[in-house]
């Protein structure tokens, strides 16, 4: 049974263009069942070990490469600086239970709060801390030191049971690849001499076509215009000031005209999602 989305298509109009075109359709997207697709995978790790944090690393990165999957990975060393910027923005996380100050269990209570289906995989010493995981509904647990073999079929299940978000999805397709990227994935998009700029996890993508009609496309997916060139989406903001907004770690201007309607926007998307 496939699931009807909404996508927008970035289309490469022939091989001898490098530049990607702006159209629209809808597309039909079956699940994501860990058998190898197309999308990205993101994961993020709290971990404060490096050595044990490398070692992940290296396992995810050599899972990758055996199983055509692609990852985006990112890693904090402190539930701190993970929660402060976790967006649900994730599909896949790793959590070390022992952690300095707030441990993992706790840490993941709060996770819980925040996002209620992202697929958790404890990390631990001992076996039998992973018995708490199911407080929170983990997925699995990965014992240290890692062994690969364990690793690899862990991954293999929990990639099958990944959550399927109800998110609107942007279709890349050039040179004969398509892939796909959820609407979260994508920090803003500006516009410059009708080129539109679509800034993501995965780099920028050049696209033709109006920023009007992308923002009146997004409208609805929380995302809001800070100036005639710019529109951010509202859940990557880190900070907003009376002239300019932090979306990512990108500074971003905010235009006298657009000030007023986009700092309510920004006020009743915090409201709606506190």
């Amino acid at each position: 049974m496939r699931n009807a989305r909404q996508c927008i298509v970035l289309q490469q109009p022939n091989a001898g263009n490098s530049r990607l075109k702006f159209r629209q359709k809808l597309c039909y997207t079956g699940s994501n069942n860990g058998s190898g697709g197309l999308r990205m995978v993101r994961i993020k790790i709290l971990e404060d070990d490096p050595a044990d944090r490398d070692t992940l690393i290296e396992c995810l990165r050599k899972y990758e490469r055996e199983q055509g999957q692609s990852f985006s990975i990112t890693a904090y060393d402190n539930p701190s600086d993970f929660m402060d910027n976790y967006h649900m923005d994730a599909d896949l996380i790793f959590m070390d239970i022992e952690l300095p100050g707030i441990n993992g269990i706790e840490t993941s209570h709060q996770l819980r709060a925040a996002d209620p289906v992202v697929a958790l995989v404890f990390i631990t010493n001992m076996e039998q801390y992973a018995i708490n995981g199911y407080e929170v509904d983990a997925l699995d647990f990965v014992i240290k030191p890692i062994n690969y073999y364990r690793f690899s079929s862990m991954m293999l299940r929990a990639l099958r049971n990944l959550p399927v978000r109800d998110e609107k999805e942007v279709i890349l397709q050039a040179a004969g690849t398509i892939r796909r990227m959820r609407i979260s994935q994508i920090y803003y998009v500006e516009i410059q001499d009708h080129l539109l700029l679509y800034h993501t996890d995965m780099g920028r993508i050049e696209a033709w076509g109006k920023l009007s009609d992308v923002e009146a496309e997004l409208d609805t997916y929380n995302f809001a215009r800070c100036s005639s060139a710019h529109l951010v989406n509202m859940q990557h903001i880190t900070s907003v000031s009376k002239t300019e907004v932090i979306v990512g770690s990108t500074k971003l201007p905010i235009s006298q005209r657009k000030r007023k309607a986009f700092c309510d926007r920004v006020i009743a998307y915090l409201n709606k999602t506190s």
